[in-house]
């Protein structure tokens, strides 16, 4: 009995064969083309979401001056899955010591929290008023994908100051009278008194700029109306979404960072740049709000021909917060002459 032949695999020309051969490997590319693409819009998607990790950090007493003291970063998983090889860090003010550098925690359930606890020394603090942050920086695997979450919390010793006008250092307005009190720009000059009636700026006045209503300052001419910046910290109090600055420059480089301190004890910083009063240097576009002619110089009543003027400008702050301390830049050619939230 003759066995039944078994079919035979067709004979694919060796062209045919190549052309399948290169079909597969392009399939393979793609499918794993696709795949990276997944993963990639997966982060993506992980990253735009809201974060569900939470971190608190616990205070130090600063009243113990010299003392070790232990700070706990206390970080809640607020999402459905597991935090895993969570590793914590925390940053302390510059100068200060802070022991571990890292602390890891394996794991995190969800809708648990877990503590990593750091020495501090508390070194002696400088007088005055003074601010001490402290950065903890987080990062995991799993959770709510994010994969790392930050948390500042701002200490503060001494008072601040505790208004714009309490603050005032300088004479930049004067009369005729009074030039000899006026010293606006370090060479005895000054703003006339006179010059600016002119242009309805008087004692008390409202002015507008930058989106804000200002109160030019309500003293006699010859007395301080101004700050001269050099970190004044400066209570506030207050919620807004910017703050606004009547300001003018004695110097081409009238330019600073301003430090906001909210009462949850987070911060934001932001640049107050101001033109020399004569219209020029940083930040030309601040908003010109009064424009004189001539000023008061040692000698009375001088450059006719020139124009000084007041300026607008504001900071953008977080209208969520509330304020509870601005710290003005270290820059002298920048006179503060009003600061509002608004």
């Amino acid at each position: 009995m003759n066995s039944p032949e078994l079919p035979t695999a067709p004979v694919v020309p060796a062209a045919r064969a190549q052309q399948l051969r290169g079909a597969g490997r392009a399939a393979v590319v793609l499918a794993l083309a696709l795949l990276v693409s997944l993963a990639m819009a997966g982060n993506a998607l992980a990253a735009s979401a809201p974060s569900q990790t939470t971190v608190q950090i616990s205070p130090v007493d600063l009243t113990q001056e010299d003392t070790v003291q232990t700070v706990t970063v206390t970080v809640a998983n607020a999402s459905r899955a597991p935090m895993t090889r969570v590793n914590v860090s925390l940053r302390g003010p510059a100068g200060w010591t802070v022991g571990p550098q890292t602390i890891d925690i394996r794991r995190i359930d969800a809708g648990e929290r877990a503590h990593a606890v750091f020495d501090v020394r508390v070194p002696t603090l400088r007088d005055g008023f003074r601010m001490y942050p402290f950065t903890a920086t987080i990062t995991y695997n799993g959770g709510d994908g994010i994969g790392t979450a930050t948390q500042e919390r701002v200490l503060t010793s001494g008072e601040p100051v505790d208004s714009i006008a309490a603050a005032r250092n300088n004479v930049g307005i004067t009369t005729l009278a009074s030039v000899a009190q006026g010293d606006f720009d370090g060479d005895g000059n000054s703003f006339s008194a006179e010059a600016l009636e002119a242009v309805e700026v008087t004692p008390g006045a409202t002015l507008e700029g930058a989106g804000t209503e200002f109160t030019w300052p309500d003293v006699a001419a010859g007395e301080a109306d101004n700050v001269t910046a050099s970190g004044q910290a400066i209570e506030v109090d207050d919620t807004g979404s910017q703050i606004g600055f009547l300001v003018s420059g004695s110097g081409l480089n009238a330019t600073g960072t301003v430090t906001v301190y909210y009462t949850d004890g987070t911060g934001d910083e932001g640049t107050l740049g101001v033109p020399n009063w004569t219209g020029v240097g940083a930040n030309l576009d601040a908003e010109v709000v009064a424009a004189t002619k001539g000023r008061n110089t040692p000698e009375g009543y001088g450059n006719e021909n020139g124009t000084y003027s007041v300026f607008a400008t504001a900071v953008e702050i977080d209208s969520s917060k509330t304020v509870d301390v601005v710290v003005l830049p270290g820059n002298s050619s920048i006179h503060v002459f009003d600061m509002v939230i608004s």
